[in-house]
Parts: C-alpha cells; sequence; structure tokens
C-alpha cells in the first residue's frame, strides 16, 4: 500500500509547486506592467455646457488600445447612490472619452472603470461645476473605503 502512495504524494506534491511557480510568475510579470487610467479633466467646468472627459490608459509606456471596457461612474457630492455610468468610446492612442453636461454648480467626482488586459484599475477624481462656497467644498470630502483605496484589481 505503501508504494502506491507514495507517488500519489509525489505527483501531487509536484502538481502544487507547478501551480504555486507559474501564478508567482504571472503576478510578478503583472505587477511589473500595471494599467494605469490617467483621468483628465477640463480645467474649469461650467454648468449648462457640454464638457469631454477622458481618460488615457497605458500598460509601461504603451498606450491600451484594446481596453474590454471603459466606464465613468459621476456622481455629486453625497450622493454615490444617485451615479450615474457613462460607457466612453475609444478614440486612440489609448485615450477613451465622454461629453458630459451638468445641470447644477456643485462638487462632483468622477471614477473610471477600465478593464484592460485582465486587470481593473478605478481611478477617482474630484472636481468642481460652477460656483461653489467654502463650505460646499469642505462638506463634500469623502472618505475613502479601503476597498477602493488600492484602485486596482488583479483577476488571478
Amino acid at each position: 500500500m505503501n508504494g502506491i502512495l507514495a507517488p500519489l504524494f509525489l505527483l501531487a506534491g509536484a502538481l502544487f509547486m507547478t501551480a504555486c511557480t507559474a501564478d508567482s510568475g504571472k503576478n510578478t510579470a503583472e505587477g511589473s506592467l500595471m494599467v494605469n487610467a490617467d483621468i483628465q479633466l477640463p480645467s474649469e467646468i461650467s454648468k449648462n455646457e457640454e464638457e469631454t472627459f477622458a481618460v488615457a490608459v497605458t500598460q509601461g509606456k504603451e498606450a491600451v488600445e484594446d481596453a474590454s471596457g471603459v466606464e465613468f461612474e459621476i456622481w455629486k457630492a453625497k450622493s454615490k447612490e444617485d451615479s450615474e455610468m457613462i460607457k466612453a468610446v475609444h478614440k486612440g492612442k489609448g485615450v477613451y472619452e465622454i461629453n458630459k453636461t451638468f445641470n447644477e454648480d456643485g462638487v462632483y467626482f468622477v471614477q473610471t472603470h477600465v478593464t484592460a488586459r485582465d486587470l481593473h484599475v478605478m481611478p477617482k477624481k474630484e472636481f468642481i461645476v460652477g460656483e461653489v462656497t467654502e463650505e460646499e467644498l469642505k462638506k463634500a470630502d469623502e472618505p475613502v473605503k479601503t476597498e477602493d483605496s488600492s484602485n486596482e484589481h488583479s483577476h488571478h
């Protein structure tokens, strides 16, 4: 009986070691080539005017032309439950864009959801539409959840 079990344990151990080695190699490769998403907003955003928001997606120094999904999630401060998801259009050279018109002055947030090359990144930026008071700015601060703080998720 020991003659049968020994080769099975040896085979199981070899398979386990192979799986660990393959997985750690994959993580090392991904770690050195993370997908980066740089949100680009107009310097000034006016109420009732169409604005263009963009995100430049890169991996290393290469523009990502083949992202499988790029969406912009936009919400007014303290109203994330009312957020709007807008699918971006690929414009070339790794740039994905949307057009958006805001009907109210205020403090807003934009978070891009970029899925590219088996990675998902979700950078977030705060921006102002029109005129806001100092008090509105202070009230707008949103704590960053631990889940979102890394802004990167790899799919193993």
